[in-house]
């Protein structure tokens, strides 16, 4: 699975809690640089896994265009 239309699909995702960290900890096989923690709530570092995905997907693509 990949993107599609903007949107972030993850085929596979783990999250763990961590007790050295003291949160939850979430990442993708398919972004194996990005990690997501929250000490709160799995769902909040599954959202901000994804958050970060988008954020270097943007980057990725911004990096492209040639400068104005």
């Amino acid at each position: 699975m990949g993107a599609v239309d903007g949107d972030v699909c993850l085929s596979f995702f783990h999250v763990q809690w961590s007790s050295v960290d003291g949160a939850f900890i979430a990442r993708s096989d398919q972004y194996p640089g990005l990690v997501a923690r929250d000490e709160w709530s799995s769902l909040a570092a599954v959202d901000g896994l994804i958050d970060l995905i988008e954020q270097q997907r943007w980057q990725r693509h911004s990096s492209g265009r040639p400068a104005a």
